[in-house]
């Protein structure tokens, strides 16, 4: 029970920055309640994995494919995955999840999965970290377009990328926007 109760409150402490971050990004309740549902989607579909898993956590491509798949019209064709299917602890599940959620939102509005032959490339390696240790080296690239302008704009989707997602995870980020490419690199132990 005790267990049970770290974790109820770590994810409402998640749940708490969300609606935060969300508020502070949103410019009407209407706004607001979309982008929190969606997000609140996400995590639900992240913690059902761990929970199914003895809170243990997930597999890398099962929380990919599972945040993908709720705004793919053909996820088959739309998401393709290169390299490792680490498994990710708890922590890493829910927040992995929150950026893979984040990036295939703004894909669906802007990017590559907003066309329909678009698709997206994740891309997954262990590698040797500075410290030693052995860490996850996830990379999210697609083809954007010319969809560039809107994305110069910060919304809590980027700050959720480049900075809540990494700190969470002791790990560093990198979010490259081009004309037409979009390249996402995290780096986790």
């Amino acid at each position: 029970l005790r267990e049970v109760s770290h974790r109820s409150k770590n994810l409402l402490a998640i749940i708490q920055s969300i609606a935060t971050q969300t508020g502070r990004y949103s410019d009407t309740l209407a706004d607001f309640l979309t982008r929190f549902r969606g997000r609140l989607h996400s995590l639900a579909s992240s913690q059902d994995l761990v929970t199914s898993s003895n809170w243990r956590g997930a597999r890398l491509h099962d929380l990919v494919a599972g945040q993908v798949e709720r705004y793919s019209a053909n996820p088959a064709h739309n998401l393709r995955f290169a390299g490792e299917n680490p498994y990710l602890n708890p922590n890493a599940a829910l927040h992995i999840g929150l950026a893979m959620h984040e990036l295939a939102v703004n894909s669906v509005s802007y990017g590559a999965l907003s066309q329909p032959r678009g698709f997206v490339q994740v891309t997954a390696r262990m590698e040797p970290s500075p410290e030693g240790e052995e860490a996850l080296a996830l990379t999210w690239s697609e083809d954007i377009g010319n969809h560039h302008a809107r994305r110069h704009q910060k919304r809590f989707g980027s700050v959720a990328l480049e900075r809540v997602v990494p700190t969470s995870l002791n790990g560093v980020s990198s979010l490259e926007i081009s004309d037409n490419r979009l390249e996402y690199r995290l780096t986790v132990p």
